[in-house]
């Protein structure tokens, strides 16, 4: 049978569209096929995954506390927090413990706490060490942010706690300020602690910074094997934020003895809020690729977690 020519041309054409529509048809179910992209701040960031913050201030005690820090970790590229109680919010009776407890237990592997007692509640080491045991066996990995306000750094009502916290194997983030922690130039007050209690892990912050200048930060650093400290507040207080080429060498020498922190805290949630400067503090010192994972993440993974 003879095709007209028309009707010969209409089938050709007819033939190509449909081969061109099945190979579209075929694509589109290639690409719905395949796992979506993720386009989460943690994943499109070069950061993500780098930062563990050993220092943040986060309500804990209500439901929903946490998932508040959960977002603030995803668009900070932090995979995991180390949370610090403060007076107001730790909790204030059982009810809001064990919301605490439920609310870190839901968290496990990506927010951790530590525990905090004032000077003034216990009247012994064995009753800090009560206290403290029974944190310890719910999760607690650390004590602090110790204040000490009002007190010499080596008060015998902070003795005590450094002694319980030796005892139960919780190292201590201490602050230190004008009015908190008190010491004199050298630190010899924090010295004394160092020697009197060698298995109490101290972990520096504020303004022990400050005494970067005189060398009493890198001798403690040096000579004592439970001295440490986090990075948290640098920036604004000491010589790690105004001369980056000092900051940088401080840094790499004591690269196993620090920790990445920010101290942020309940304060920092919310639209528009400032990042911690020492994310870019990181970014601006262009470590070594050994010192800056140290740092930001292993150093915390050894310390807190039995991490190699």
């Amino acid at each position: 049978m003879r095709i007209p020519k028309k009707d010969w041309q209409r089938n050709i054409r007819g033939a190509l569209w449909s081969r061109v529509a099945f190979i579209g048809g075929l694509a589109a179910t290639m690409v719905c096929l395949a796992e979506p992209p993720d386009l989460s701040p943690a994943a499109t960031n070069a950061r993500a995954g780098k930062f563990i913050d050993s220092h943040v201030h986060f309500h804990a005690c209500k439901v929903g506390d946490l998932e508040k820090v959960a977002e603030w970790m995803r668009s900070n590229t932090v995979q995991r927090v180390i949370n610090h109680p403060l007076a107001q919010s730790r909790p204030r009776n059982e009810a809001e413990r064990e919301q605490m407890l439920a609310n870190y237990a839901h968290y496990k592997g990506r927010i951790d706490h530590f525990c905090i007692i004032f000077p003034e509640e216990v009247n012994s080491v064995e009753d800090a060490v009560k206290l403290l045991a029974r944190e310890k066996q719910d999760g607690a990995i650390g004590f602090g942010e110790h204040y000490g306000e009002n007190l010499k750094f080596d008060d015998p009502k902070n003795l005590r706690l450094y002694e319980a916290c030796a005892k139960v194997g919780l190292p201590v983030m201490f602050h230190m300020d004008k009015n908190k922690n008190l010491d004199e130039k050298g630190l010899p007050r924090l010295e004394n602690v160092l020697k009197t209690y060698p298995n109490c892990i101290l972990i520096a912050h504020s303004d022990w910074w400050k005494h970067l200048a005189d060398g009493t930060c890198d001798r403690l650093l040096k000579t004592y094997p439970n001295m440490h400290a986090d990075i948290s507040c640098t920036v604004g207080r000491s010589m790690i934020g105004r001369d980056k080429e000092f900051a940088r060498a401080f840094l790499i020498r004591n690269a196993d003895k620090l920790l990445f922190g920010t101290d942020s805290g309940w304060w920092s949630l919310g639209k528009g809020k400032k990042q911690a400067g020492e994310f870019a503090l990181i970014d601006e010192l262009k470590l070594p690729k050994e010192v800056e994972d140290k740092i930001c993440r292993g150093n915390a993974e050894r310390f807190f977690w039995g991490g190699k």
